[in-house]
Formats: structure tokens, sequence, C-alpha cells
């Protein structure tokens, strides 16, 4: 699948731009600040519902404003359509086609787009709930059911926690309730994680040797559920429940998973040098862009966002050409990237895009 248009309308410093993009590699060049990647948040928003710098909506309106609006043309396999999100009032409605997608309804699969943004390099040094982000952002996009489970497990999850913030001693039979409904979306979240993880770790592996010729890297699930099944899930809630019920909160669940990437035992989290941390980073992306690959959608859009500057000339050669097949839109400071031959390129400036080739 490919972007062939995007319009911006009042989306962060961008008041009205109007962009064509061609089939293989965008440049997108300007100083900090002018409006590089809000670009990339443009399209990663159409594709995924989310921001990855903000979770508040009315922060990706422009200052003064009261509404934007975002409008693509999709390209795929199988036709033409339009994906457009309009943003008023704190609120954010996303229509394929001019329709809006009714309540429940999973756009997810529309449009796919992985994103490797500065941000990212802090995944391996930060909280496990950043990794959590990933493997939500991108691997859930290869499972059309991703985004539906792990709502549900939302959803239950936060009515038990406000059960056990609400009550001391919450009444048994409703807890019970909640318990059950608990287990059976832990479970299911656990299990397609572990799926998707074990279809990506041999990936990343690959990918690793493949960018840096070097030690290869794993990619390993610690999911915080012990067993597999709904009772198993249950009897390891029964053995925090006094915990639980003390601190007011649930302390067993996919909420509280990890993943851990590892070269040859070691954990690149803690005794990773910054070049292995990148380089496993850039295999896990196109590790997600080759799973997303194999959909009948085709392979995504790949959203570099001043990223090919920290890399030295090999590897960044090494990770276009892994990422052939794929529509990619980088973003540089430089005019110029050493080993880039892009088929078009925007200079940006106070939010403004002109085409220079």
């Amino acid at each position: 699948m490919i972007i062939e248009h995007l319009e911006l309308r009042n989306w962060r410093n961008a008041v009205s731009v109007s962009v064509d993009f061609p089939p293989g590699l965008t440049l997108v060049t300007g100083q900090n600040a002018q409006g590089k990647t809000n670009l990339l948040e443009a399209v990663f928003f159409l594709a995924t519902g989310r921001s990855h710098r903000t979770s508040h909506p009315e922060e990706l309106v422009s200052f003064a404003k009261d509404q934007a609006l975002l409008r693509a043309v999709i390209q795929r396999k199988s036709g033409t359509f339009t994906l457009s999100a309009q943003f008023a009032g704190g609120r954010v409605t996303r229509l394929r086609d001019g329709k809006a997608f009714r309540r429940g309804q999973d756009p997810l699969g529309d449009f796919s787009a992985i994103l490797f943004a500065p941000e990212d390099l802090l995944v391996l040094k930060g909280a496990p709930a950043e990794r959590r982000r990933i493997l939500d952002l991108d691997l859930g996009q290869a499972a059309p059911t991703y985004r539906s489970v792990h709502a549900r497990y939302a959803q239950v999850l936060r009515q038990r926690n406000a059960l056990l913030r609400t009550y001391e001693q919450p009444p048994r039979e409703m807890l019970a309730t909640w318990d059950a409904a608990w287990a059976q979306a832990a479970v299911a979240l656990t299990d397609l994680r572990a799926r998707l993880v074990a279809d990506a770790a041999p990936r990343l592996t690959r990918r690793t040797g493949e960018i840096a010729g070097g030690p290869a890297a794993d990619l390993v699930y610690e999911p915080s559920l012990e067993g597999k099944t709904v009772a198993e899930a249950l009897e390891q809630l029964a053995a925090r429940a006094q915990d639980e019920l003390r601190r007011r909160q649930s302390l067993v669940g996919p909420h509280r998973d990890d993943l851990r990437i590892e070269i040859d035992g070691r954990d690149l989290r803690l005794y990773g040098s910054q070049g292995e941390q990148r380089t496993a980073l850039v295999a896990f992306k196109l590790a997600a862009v080759e799973m997303l690959s194999e959909r009948p959608g085709g392979a995504p859009v790949l959203l570099l966002d001043d990223v090919l500057s920290e890399l030295d000339q090999g590897r960044r050669r090494n990770l276009l050409l892994a990422a052939m097949g794929a529509q990619t839109i980088v973003t540089t400071t430089e005019p110029q990237l050493a080993g880039m031959v892009p088929d078009t390129t925007f200079a940006v400036r106070g939010g403004e895009y002109e085409r220079t080739w």
C-alpha cells in the first residue's frame, strides 16, 4: 500500500498543506522545529489513530484554532480510497471514503505505517510501558484483531481497578464476575502478543545481522501471566488477592508485560552499547515492516524521523536496502544524505512544504 496524497489543515504548524508522494523514497528536509516531524505524525495518526508524541488530541490542532483535518488518498492492491480524521472539541472522528467508522469497528489494517522516531531510541532504557507501546503500535498492526483484543482487556482492567479502589472489601460476587472477565481478556491478549513476538523474533535476528554484520539479536517476550489458560490466570490472580486489596489495583496481567532484546544473552537495556541498541531497534522496525508486508494490503509505509543521520553510511545503506518494497518517507536536517537518491524531495520551513525535486 502507498499514500498517494496528503492534506493537512490546522495540523500543528501546518495551516494548509497538500503534498503528493511517489511510491518510492521521499526525503523531507528542513531545520529543527519547522514541521518535518508533523508530516510523519499525520501519516502515522491516519494509520493507527494515535500520535507518537501526545495522547491529547487537542494538542494536535494549530494554536488558536478549534478544528483540524487530515485527509489522505491511499492506494492498495484492491483499489484506492480516502482516509481522514477530523479534530474538534478534543474529539476525533475517523472516516473512510467520507463515512465515519462505527463504534466498535476496527479501522486498523486499512492503512499501515511503521514509524522510527528519535523517541524510540529511549525504548530499551525506559520503563516496560515504552516497550509495550512499540509492541502494540508496531507488531500489533500485523494482527487484524489486535486492537479489539487490546481494547477489551483495557476496558475490563479499568472496571476491575475501579472496583478495587471503590471498596475496601469489594463484594465477592461482583469481584468474581470481573475476575472471570479479566482472565479471559488477559489470556487472549497474552496469547496474541506471544504469537506476534514469536513471528517477529527470527526476523529481528536476521535483520540485525544484515544491518550490522555482527552478532544477531534475539527478541524475548516476558508476559506477566505465568500460564496459558483462564484457570491458570485465575489461580495467579488468587495468589495476589491480598496484595491487590491492600494496594487497590490489579497487579497481574498484560499491562505489566515486557519485551527484552538481547545479544549472546546480554540484555541490551542493561549491557548494550548505543550502537547495538540503535541497530536492534532498526531491526525491530524492519521485522514489523516484513510482517505487515505479508498481509493482503501489502507493505506498510515506513516513516523514518531524523534517524538515518545517526547511522554510519554502511548501516544506512543496509537499512534502505532492507526496506525496499515499502514506500519510505525520511526526514532530515541535511539537504542531502550521502548514499541516498530520493524519488522526491520536499523542503520544509514554518509548516510550509516546497517540492524541490
